[in-house]
């Protein structure tokens, strides 16, 4: 692109020299292409000169007397593309261009902002614009894929939902494993939340962050990088910038969304069958199991026993199914029952969202700016019941009045009620529920009243969400202040203070309604839960930044932290509610459990951060923290942390003034560096002697030990090296590489101990944890013009995990995964499925842990170490286009090597044990009928035993190429607005979760929708979504 503007350049240079060299003073106008409005600030300069101005308000300037020789400006601004253009008489127009590569110009890290090529870390950025594209009311999902190194796990659809993030790997098996979320440069509140959580009902606090707030989001990764923030950067930091506001006169933005979502595509064999299929199935179950059983089978026993006289063929085991069940075939004929249960509890769900913002500041540095946005989101979920309404305001404010000093703060304000699911467990979901239904049971009787003669224990999914069905409802109020105060006592050295008021209030209420077996019971279970959290925090930072002889720059900081957190719980259940209308708890009469629980935590901090570099080509950073911690012990309640980084551009040695034409930066960087984790054992006291109070004895109150302390226990601690190499070619692509390993050691475990002590444990540091890889970014601008701009990007990134050391020398083992040393966490370790018997149908096995030998008896099969949930290569394909106002954005994230471990399937893909229940199109499609039949469904039966027993039968392929988002724009030319009131325009649509290829043996809805462990249930599925929208400038 810079090789044709300069072409164009040059033609207008010539075309029109003569004219300015006679030019004695020159105007204009510098506007952004991107909306037409003044660029307030934009640098004008005379080429060859130190002559110029920067533009007013209104983005115009004036140049006087010109020299004789000028006859080009340099005008430049801040994330916009430079431009050189000739002199020519009259008010020029410039129009600057955006500038992605500028824009990631500058990296945020660890208390301040460093530019790019001085930063000897690793870390990524992404801007607003693939940030508010996205539909998903946590904004934190537009990181997914989106980041080399970061693997997202997105385990549910609900709206609002938390997503487990893992920087560079998982640091630790038993304690805090996410990482440490920034939001304007002090710490945010973001695990969690949810009594239930256990069962899949949890809400994240990262929800209250509106996404058309957010300027940028950066992800630290590696020691430099992380280190200055000591004890709870193990696990990587995430740093959120907010948007503030800008010189010059108001803007004022307006966009109004609204959509849909809808259950995405997912595999054919994954459906459920209809009610023919249904009866065809369970009726050659029952034929099969009488060939094998005779009277001993189900259909022999009852037909035998009570005198039923049916035949033992296909009419008789149809009657026989008929009977077994109370008639449902018979009434299904009649009545033309064929119920869709999935289609039933699901919908296609209604979105919108509204946001206002106003941005401005003075037309001198000395004046006020501010940002102040409020919006509202409603999100009703694809699962009926299942929904999400946020309000948000946020007011940033800062003001220079004098060059000593300035101050300002940071507010956002937020209330999110989220509906979540039903009561009565994780069984009792909707999803879950829809897969155990037969299609020959009615929602409603010929009544119309709720039908309880179901397949699944009396349920009835539909019934359980109505209007006095479950309940199951957070409410999240949240509000953060972040006032700050700078004083500059000169150009190179300054003063800055920042504090902050966190507070975050759950508000849960949950409700087993008469409509459900276990509510029936009850007459009815209420639950009121209270969750607040209040953090506190001070920074305090002097900075020093000078360059001595225009070749030695160097920055210094030095600083200190305290954090106080404050968590309170309260919780009350009651049960026998006299009417099924009235659900507050205090209706009921009967008392359930009632507790409190109270958590103070303190942390206190003093680091140092140096950066030095010599004529930019060679470059050195340390850092340095000392952490104290209460949740530790008086031996180690203090803990440093530190990192050493270089970086040399070579680019910049004359020995490489020849490659200058097609190499436009060539630098290698390392670091290495520890970073420390506090979030240890299962409270926030792991290190301390326990004792309980409101035990009893012989009806006397009293207190029991319930946790031994340890003093010595101690952070856990990640070693982190990383070497990275930094390329761009001809001045168009970008190719960034980065090599790391971190090494995990002191891992916490409970160790036994002699149960004579009345425990049965204590927390120790023990373990130890490997991960290794390597990730790579490519971005290349294929086409930058004045009408067309087209990017590229590809990310990668591989990681190799493994356990090196445990708390003793026997491996972790569960039925289908095993925790061992020189195995990855989450190895799966089960019995390997040799398939079926091509002549009988019988499920086999594979006899030993190697070798081809099988067997028909499960309980013979020896376990075999089958891959792990971890992908080999992971990664993104984005891809940006814009022609004159048209836009369109395209992301496909792809994961390779991953294995899927369907328990779900256990119950999906069953056999005939539950035949009265439903199967799914791959047991219809894929089942043994007939000697000589190769397949791994085997023979239906209703009383085997085996066959649906935990082994790779259900163990899958988790790759996958995902159509993740797709945004078309269009932005109304500035000739068609003319002189309106209207600033700007722009029309768009934003789709997420398209579509998914994914593997041919893959059944669920959506393999990118599994929880880290890899372990599928009927997860939540991650729903299809599409957006309309328009944004108006004013």
């Amino acid at each position: 692109m810079k090789r044709k503007l300069m072409l164009f350049l040059t033609w207008l240079y010539v075309s029109i020299g003569l004219v300015t060299a006679q030019t004695a003073s020159v105007t204009g106008v510098v506007t952004s292409a991107e909306d037409g409005e003044p660029v307030v600030g934009a640098s004008v300069l005379v080429e060859g000169t130190s002559q110029g101005t920067i533009t007013d308000i209104d983005g115009r300037f004036t140049i006087q007397q010109l020299p004789s020789t000028a006859k080009t400006l340099q005008i430049s601004y801040i994330g916009m593309q430079s431009m050189k253009v000739a002199i020519k008489p009259g008010t020029m127009h410039i129009s600057l261009q955006p500038d992605s590569e500028l824009l990631d110009e500058v990296v945020i890290t660890g208390y301040g902002v460093t530019k790019k090529a001085a930063f000897t870390g690793a870390a990524t950025t992404i801007s607003s614009s693939q940030i508010d594209t996205k539909n998903d009311a946590n904004p934190i999902k537009s990181l997914e894929g989106a980041v080399p190194g970061l693997q997202m796990n997105i385990s549910s659809g609900q709206p609002g939902a938390p997503a487990n993030i893992f920087v560079r790997g998982r640091n630790s098996l038993n304690s805090g494993t996410q990482p440490l979320y920034v939001v304007d440069g002090v710490p945010y509140f973001a695990d969690a939340v949810g009594i239930r959580s256990d069962e899949g009902q949890e809400v994240s606090p990262l929800a209250s962050l509106n996404a058309n707030d957010i300027e940028s989001i950066t992800v630290l990764k590696d020691a430099t990088a992380t280190s200055i923030y000591g004890a709870r950067a193990a696990n990587g930091v995430i740093v959120i910038t907010t948007k503030k506001g800008k010189s010059g006169k108001p803007q004022i933005n307006f966009t109004a969304k609204l959509g849909f979502e809808t259950m995405p595509a997912f595999p054919k064999s994954y459906k459920l069958l209809d009610a023919s299929k249904n009866i065809e199935l369970a009726t050659e179950a029952l034929l099969n199991a009488y060939d094998d059983y005779g009277d001993g089978s189900t259909f022999g026993y009852y037909n035998e026993g009570y005198g039923l006289g049916l035949p033992y063929n296909l009419e008789g085991a149809k009657d026989f199914y008929d009977w077994y069940t109370g008639g449902w075939i018979t009434n299904a004929e009649k009545y033309g029952y064929d119920t869709n249960w999935l289609k039933e509890v699901t919908r296609t769900g209604l979105m919108q969202e509204y946001g206002f913002d106003i941005s401005a500041g003075g037309a001198t540095e000395n004046s006020p700016k501010y940002y102040l946005s409020l919006n509202y989101m409603s999100e009703d979920a694809i699962v009926i019941g299942k929904d999400l309404d946020r309000y948000t305001f946020r007011f940033n404010l800062e003001h220079a009045p004098t060059s000593f000093v300035k101050y300002g703060f940071n507010t956002n304000l937020a209330y999110i009620k989220t509906n979540m699911g039903a009561g009565g467990g994780y069984f009792s979901d909707p999803i879950t529920m829809a897969y155990m239904m037969n299609p020959l049971t009615p929602v409603r009787d010929q009544n119309g009243d709720w039908n309880w003669d179901t397949s699944y224990a009396g349920y009835n999914p539909v019934a359980q969400r109505s209007k006095n069905g479950d309940k199951s409802t957070a409410k999240q109020y949240r509000g953060s202040l972040s006032p700050f105060v700078q004083l500059n006592f000169t150009k190179k050295l300054f003063w800055l203070t920042r504090a902050s008021i966190d507070f975050l209030m759950v508000d849960e209420f949950g409700y087993w309604s008469f409509l459900q077996p276990q509510g029936k019971e009850m007459r009815g279970m209420g639950e009121d839960s209270y969750t607040t959290n209040l953090q506190l925090s001070i920074t305090n930072t002097l900075n020093y930044i000078n360059t001595f002889n225009d070749k030695h720059n160097v920055n210094f900081l030095i600083g200190q932290e305290g954090q106080k957190t404050h968590k309170k719980e309260a919780y009350l259940a009651a049960s026998n509610y006299p009417v099924d209308y009235l659900n507050e708890v205090s209706n009921a009469a009967v008392p359930g459990s009632a507790s409190t629980s109270k958590y103070d935590l303190v942390l206190a901090s003093f680091f140092a951060n140096a950066q030095y570099d010599y004529e930019s080509k060679y470059y050195a950073s340390a850092s340095f923290r000392y952490d104290g911690s209460s949740r530790f012990g008086s031996n180690h309640r203090w803990a440093p942390f530190w990192s050493v980084g270089a970086k040399y551009r070579l680019s910049a040695e004359k020995f490489m003034e020849g490659t200058h034409g097609w190499l436009t930066n060539l630098t290698v960087r390392a670091s290495y560096g520890t970073s420390g984790n506090q979030e240890v054992g299962n409270s926030w006291y792991a290190s301390r002697n326990m004792f309980g109070f409101g035990h009893n004895y012989n009806n006397l109150p009293g207190s029991a030990h319930e946790q031994f302390g340890n003093p010595d226990l101690k952070w856990e601690q990640t070693d982190k090296f990383n070497v990275g190499l930094d390329i761009r070619l001809f001045d168009r692509i970008g190719i960034e590489v980065d090599y790391y390993n971190h090494q995990t050691r002191d891992m916490v475990f409970a160790v036994p101990i002699s149960m004579t002590t009345g425990l049965t444990s204590y927390y120790k540091n023990i373990g130890q944890l490997s991960n290794q890889g390597f990730e790579a970014a490519i971005t290349a601008q294929v086409i930058q013009s004045q009408d067309w701009q087209w990017d590229i990007t590809l990310t990668g990134s591989y990681n190799k995990n493994k356990v090196v050391k445990l708390s003793t020398d026997n491996p972790i083992e569960g039925t289908i995964q095993t925790t061992e040393v020189g195995y990855p966490i989450y190895q799966y370790y089960m019995k390997e499925y040799a398939g079926v018997d091509p002549q009988t149908g019988e499920a086999m096995w594979y006899l030993n842990a190697t070798g081809d030998e099988t067997t028909k008896n499960y309980g013979s099969a020896s376990k075999r170490y089958l891959g792990s949930p971890n992908p080999d290569f992971a990664g993104s394909l984005s891809t940006t286009l814009k022609w004159k106002g048209i836009d369109l954005a395209i992301q496909l994230n792809y994961s390779l090597g991953a294995k899927i471990y369907g328990s779900n399937l256990r119950y999906d893909e069953q056999v005939g044990g539950s035949f009265y229940q439903n199967f799914t199109q791959y047991v219809y499609d894929n089942r043994w009928q007939k000697p000589g039949d190769i397949t791994d469904v085997p023979r239906l039966t209703t009383d085997g035993s085996y066959e649906n027993s935990a082994s790779s039968r259900f163990l899958m392929d988790g790759d996958y190429l995902k159509i993740r988002s797709l945004s078309l724009g269009y932005t109304l030319p500035q000739s068609l607005l003319g002189k309106s009131f209207i600033r700007n325009c722009r029309v768009f649509a934003n789709a997420e979760n398209v579509y998914t290829f994914c593997a041919s043996n893959y059944r669920g809805f959506d393999p990118s929708g599994i929880g880290a462990n890899g372990v599928q249930w009927w997860n939540y599925p991650l729903p299809m979504s599409v957006m309309f929208g328009v944004t108006l400038g004013f």
